[in-house]
């Protein structure tokens, strides 16, 4: 390198401008028959020990839908999961 070059440049993160939306579909709490449902609603669902509302009836996480189903046998299934399917993860990356 030649003399009298510039001062180094100290790097900066740049603000997260990237907007994302996660979606999870999800069936637990599968019986053989009719079982009752959540002991006390929304409040009884929890995501990582967390529950969906609080004790209070505030919501701790936005844009969560629950939808129960007994165990009936006439019982239709919950919209999205009218058959079953399975999702692979190849690990590529993508560019915008």
């Amino acid at each position: 390198m030649g003399k009298g070059g510039s001062k180094g440049h100290t790097p900066r993160e740049a603000k997260d401008n990237l907007k994302s939306t996660q979606l999870l579909s999800v069936i637990d709490a599968i019986s053989e028959g009719p079982i009752e449902g959540p002991v006390d609603g929304m409040k009884s669902v929890l995501l990582n020990s967390t529950p969906v509302l609080d004790s209070e009836g505030k919501a701790n996480f936005s844009g969560v839908t629950v939808v129960f189903r007994a165990g009936e046998q006439e019982q239709t299934p919950p919209e999205g999961f009218e058959s079953s399917g399975s999702e692979t993860v190849l690990g590529y990356g993508s560019e915008i």
